[in-house]
């Protein structure tokens, strides 16, 4: 085999381990890492990334910097309607630290039915967050970086699988809803919450009970940011429709706390700060789907 043909083989096969990776599936733990060009990442490394990942080089990476002063109302984004999210508690869901974030396996029945020019089917969801020194969340607003961050990750199922749809324009769809520190707990969260000690070090893998999925989103689904992005993690892959709430979720300071100190990643040091900085937009358009209030 050519070196040119080993070396695209050996980047689709790290491509194809991410996917399974942030899936949540029950593969082992990452390797330990051995220098800024090999294919497992870390966040200590991120400049490094695009060495091993070339897409994340791109001009349409994620997350971005919103600049609210330079949102164009977008007319034809439609509500964001979500079905299927309300499941039995029979049902069990598969929570997973891989490493870089908890990872919460999400059934396909439940989808983005309407606000999109197709559906969505659900594949997992994730959260990105800080440390006590400072937010985590991953797309920032004029600016401010709030605490945390949820990812619902959706794809195109006209697709035979996420690995072919996250390789497609469009392929893939996320949900983004900032996480703010607020006077209470918030009950919605405690299903994942409450399981963060169970999977305390990388690898570890536990079930969490069927519970109403969407109540982790805002209560207020109707206004949101849209641009075309990409992974904010290695591969990185230019493919993502991005839907970022206008509402923020509030949790009390001790559930804020308690997401921040909870795992460990890579040398079972702390996971904490598993957030990129923001991008370069290159001339993308942000769309909102509300119109600015006068004045604001």
């Amino acid at each position: 085999m050519s070196c040119a043909r080993l070396g695209l083989s050996l980047l689709l096969l790290a491509a194809l381990g991410w996917a399974q990776d942030e899936r949540g599936s029950e593969d082992s733990a990452h390797p330990k890492r051995e220098g800024p060009g090999h294919s497992h990442w870390s966040y200590a490394d991120k400049a490094q990334w695009q060495s091993s990942f070339p897409d994340c080089g791109g001009q349409r990476q994620s997350p971005i910097d919103i600049d609210t002063n330079s949102t164009v109302f977008g007319h034809e984004l439609q509500p964001i309607v979500l079905a299927g999210y309300n499941l039995d508690p029979s049902e069990r869901l598969s929570l997973r630290n891989n490493g870089h974030t908890v990872v919460l396996k999400l059934p396909g029945s439940l989808t983005i039915a309407s606000g999109y020019s197709q559906e969505y089917r659900a594949k997992q969801l994730h959260l990105h967050w800080g440390s006590p020194e400072g937010p985590g969340s991953e797309h920032t607003v004029d600016g401010r970086r709030y605490d945390g961050e949820l990812h619902m990750v959706y794809y195109n199922p006209s697709y035979r699988s996420f690995e072919e749809a996250m390789r497609q324009p469009g392929g893939l769809a996320v949900l983004a809803a900032f996480l703010q520190a607020g006077p209470e707990d918030n009950v919605h969260y405690q299903p994942l919450l409450e399981q963060l000690p169970e999977v305390r070090e990388e690898g570890k893998e536990t079930t969490v009970a069927g519970f109403n999925i969407k109540r982790l989103l805002p209560s207020n689904i109707s206004r949101y940011y849209r641009y075309s992005g990409s992974l904010t993690t290695p591969p990185c892959s230019q493919t993502v429709n991005w839907t970022v709430f206008n509402q923020t979720v509030l949790l009390s300071q001790k559930q804020i706390s308690l997401l921040q100190n909870a795992l460990q990643g890579d040398d079972d040091e702390a996971l904490q700060n598993n957030f990129r900085q923001t991008q370069s937009l290159h001339g993308r358009k942000v769309l909102a789907s509300f119109q600015p209030a006068i004045g604001a």
